[in-house]
Parts: structure tokens; C-alpha cells; sequence
């Protein structure tokens, strides 16, 4: 009898190793799979995309530059592939957006910029894009028609301008180039601006913005440009010729009576003279 409590024991065991483990469920898909997509070979992209060429206010990296960093130009609107400018803006120091137009350089690399002003932007004709095509990024501007030229409020619209584009070209060889009261903008902002190495004038009209501006911006390169029998332009133009000092003077005297961007329909071979002589004064 003292072996029967083993015996029971045992019995007990050999049924526990008969039971059956429970099953696990095996999953499986309820419907049909795709089929694995054909092997392809990607180009190596090795040009900038169109998208990024005018990233600006609304890069994201925008708002991590340091207090008081100049931003570049915000385009606006959506770029069209094989457009040759893009509509900006540009933030002036008192918040008003300043709209323009902006033309990269073709070769996507660092390239000299030009900044173009006058009253109204559209009026260069294809001045723009001869210089876009030479290699140059420029950026057109108009002006504000509410302001002094020479106000500070001018003054500060200049600077926005001249830093966006330094921030989309290189700032070692910037030039600008005014017409009219853009012309005026331009000498009393380069005057302020050392960024402005060379400066292009189409028709200034300002006496005093002259006899102040040139002492300030020599000994800087000029180009001068106006019409013949526009006789109280012509005057202050001669003016600003006898008194540059050391600097590269450029002169064009036109036929007639034009004024500012319409002096590049008033002669067939100014447009020509003045990019050749930014190439030369810019080293490009």
C-alpha cells in the first residue's frame, strides 16, 4: 500500500504530458497584396530644383537667423518652370512689402546682382534680361511715391532692397543702376552703402542729392547717362561728371529729349555700353 500514493502520482503526470497544447491562431491577409513596383535607375539631380531658387520670408530657416538679420526675397505667387523672373517682396524697415520682380542668374551659381530703381519697374524693357542672360541675378525695383527720395524712410526702403539682394547674389559685386528719382534713390543710398560697388545713373533730377551723394559714393565707379537738350538734367548729370574722383566715369550724352528708362529706346547702343561697362567694373 505505501507504494500506491507514488503509483497515483505517476499515473497523474503521464496524463498531463497527453494533453494537447492550445493552438495559436496564424494571421493572414484579408485581401489581395501588390505586386513589388519595377526596379529603375534615379538621375542624380545636378542642378538646383526651380523651387528652391526663390526660397525667402517663408523658409523655414528664415526664422532661425539671428535679431536683426536681413531676410531675402519672399517670392509670391507660384513659380511657372521656364519663367525668367519671379514676383518678390521685399520687407521695408517700417513693414511696408515692397514688390519687384527678381531674375536668378542661368549659370544657379553665386553671381554678381544688380539692383535696378525707378519709378516704375516695368520700364527697362528688356534691359533685365539682358543682364540676366550675361549672368547677372537682378532684382527690379520701383519706389514708393509717397516718399522724399531722400528721406529716411527712402533711405531704408534702399537698404532692404540692397541687402535682399546680397542675400540672393554675391555681395562682393553688387552694382546698381536708377532712373530718374530711382537714379537719386541710388546715389544717396550708395553714398550710405558700401555694398554698392559700382553705380549706374539714367537722368538724376536732384541738385542737392547730387552735390551731397557724390563726395559720399567717390571714389566709386559712375556711369552717366542723359539727353542733350533735356537742359536742367543735363546740368546736374555734368555736374556729377566733373565731380567724381578717382573712380571709373562712364558718359553717354543721347539725342533728344528722353528721360531715364526711355533713353534706352532713345539709343540703340546704351544698353550695350552699360553692360559692358558693369562687366568691367564688377570683374565679370
Amino acid at each position: 500500500m505505501k507504494f500506491l500514493p507514488i503509483l497515483l502520482a505517476l499515473v497523474v503526470i503521464a496524463a498531463c504530458d497527453n494533453i494537447a497544447p492550445t493552438p495559436t491562431p496564424t494571421r493572414a491577409l484579408s485581401g489581395p497584396t501588390l505586386e513589388p513596383s519595377p526596379t529603375i535607375l534615379p538621375l542624380m539631380q545636378a542642378q538646383m530644383p526651380t523651387q528652391l531658387l526663390y526660397v525667402g520670408q517663408d523658409d523655414p530657416t528664415a526664422a532661425a537667423l539671428p535679431r536683426f538679420s536681413e531676410l531675402p526675397p519672399l517670392a509670391v505667387g507660384t513659380i511657372v518652370p521656364g519663367q525668367t523672373h519671379q514676383p518678390i517682396q521685399v520687407t521695408a524697415p517700417d513693414g511696408t512689402q515692397l514688390t519687384g520682380d527678381l531674375y536668378i542668374s542661368p549659370t544657379q551659381t553665386l553671381s554678381p546682382g544688380i539692383l535696378m530703381l525707378a519709378p516704375d519697374n516695368k520700364a527697362w524693357l528688356d534691359l533685365p534680361l539682358q543682364l540676366q542672360n550675361k549672368g547677372y541675378t537682378v532684382l527690379a525695383m520701383p519706389l514708393r511715391t509717397d516718399l522724399v527720395v531722400d528721406s529716411q524712410a527712402a533711405l531704408g526702403d534702399f537698404e532692404a532692397m540692397i541687402q535682399a539682394l546680397s542675400q540672393t547674389s554675391d555681395p562682393g559685386h553688387l552694382a546698381v543702376i536708377g532712373a530718374e528719382s530711382g537714379a537719386d534713390l541710388a546715389l544717396a543710398g550708395c553714398a550710405a552703402d558700401t555694398l554698392c560697388k559700382a553705380l549706374a545713373l539714367l537722368t538724376p533730377t536732384d541738385q542737392a542729392i547730387a552735390q551731397t551723394g557724390i563726395t559720399r559714393f567717390n571714389p566709386r565707379p559712375l556711369y552717366l547717362a542723359v539727353a542733350k537738350n533735356d537742359s536742367a538734367n543735363f546740368a546736374i548729370t555734368e555736374y556729377l561728371r566733373g565731380s567724381t574722383q578717382g573712380g571709373e566715369v562712364g558718359y553717354d550724352a543721347v539725342e533728344g529729349t528722353a528721360k531715364g528708362a526711355a533713353l534706352l529706346q532713345a539709343s540703340t547702343t546704351l544698353g550695350d555700353q552699360l553692360i559692358e561697362w558693369i562687366g568691367k567694373e564688377l570683374n565679370t
